[in-house]
């Protein structure tokens, strides 16, 4: 994402589904805050492994799939062609997550689409799996939209632990709350299981230890900020003690965000891996859209093609 004019190159993953369809409704509204191109892509099965049909009858059927996915392609975006956005669609082969990841690759995509059908077990059985799979290893930040907060955000979240990461993900938060005029949130949360070892060696004998956190965690939140090159009296501040993924949960409904901007790969450091549970636990339970960020030098597992 370039800071100063947004995303470039969007892809909208699609099943043609009423999700998918809230999915490039949102590409819609970020292509007219940026002009960006929008890239409709479907994936269907992958026939070479099968040990039913020959391989002259394999290529046919594989032909037949990706016409057929070609043509809905066309007919789910006419609407968007006709609006004159740019936009190309695309038929993959494969799994839908490893399709995209690719395409991504291929394409210089800087962000992904996808919709998501709720939280029930058997919208999680159906659907989650592809959206976690993406946050986990498609190298663009992934934007997992919830139908019902489609189109301009009211009101983003943004949480921090005070990594390169999340520092990366807050000014892409802050770059959509401009283009909307949203009220931006800014939020992290103080966890007393995990404090570092230097903080607890400053801790004076008496001092309370929530306190000296508390005092801590203020300091770092104030240097962050200034890294932000903004006006601190656009941020509203949220500086929480608990489990994190549980208080984002609590903030994000208590402040009906539309949009909730978290970094993957924190204060772990390991490539390829989400900042412990807390990513993952808030895909299944936060009821607003999503928009997880990977940082810098993160290498996808997924290799493109060739």
């Amino acid at each position: 994402m370039n800071q100063q004019h947004g995303y470039d190159r969007i892809l909208v993953a699609t099943d043609f589904s009423a999700c998918a369809a809230a999915a490039l409704k949102q590409a819609i509204w970020l292509a007219g805050q940026t002009g960006a191109q929008i890239i409709a892509a479907n994936a269907v099965s992958d026939l070479s492994g099968s040990v039913f049909w020959s391989s002259s009858e394999i290529k046919l059927y594989q032909k037949l799939l990706c016409e057929r996915s070609e043509a809905s392609l066309q007919q789910w975006t006419a609407d968007v062609r006709a609006a004159g956005l740019n936009l190309t669609c695309r038929t993959m082969i494969g799994e839908p997550f490893a399709g995209i990841a690719r395409a991504v690759q291929t394409e210089a995509c800087d962000l992904v689409l996808a919709g998501t059908r709720g939280h029930s077990k058997w919208d999680q059985l159906f659907a989650g799996s592809t959206t976690k799979r993406l946050v986990r290893k498609c190298p663009s930040a992934v934007w997992i939209t919830k139908a019902e907060h489609v189109g301009s955000p009211k009101i983003v979240l943004a949480a921090t632990d005070f990594s390169d990461v999340s520092l990366k993900a807050v000014k892409q938060g802050l770059w959509i709350a401009r283009q909307s005029g949203a009220s931006f949130h800014l939020m992290h949360v103080m966890d007393s299981n995990d404090v570092p070892e230097d903080v607890i060696s400053m801790i004076p004998p008496g001092s309370s230890l929530r306190q000296e956190i508390n005092d801590t965690a203020s300091r770092r939140m104030d240097e962050f900020l200034k890294l932000l090159d903004t006006n601190q009296e656009e941020i509203r501040l949220h500086l929480c003690w608990g489990t994190p993924w549980q208080e984002i949960c609590r903030v994000a409904a208590e402040e009906s965000v539309d949009l909730l901007v978290m970094g993957t790969v924190g204060r772990s450091g390991i490539k390829g891996v989400l900042l412990g549970n807390t990513a993952e636990r808030i895909l299944d339970r936060c009821d607003c859209s999503i928009l997880t960020v990977k940082p810098d030098d993160f290498v996808s597992p997924i290799s493109p093609a060739a």
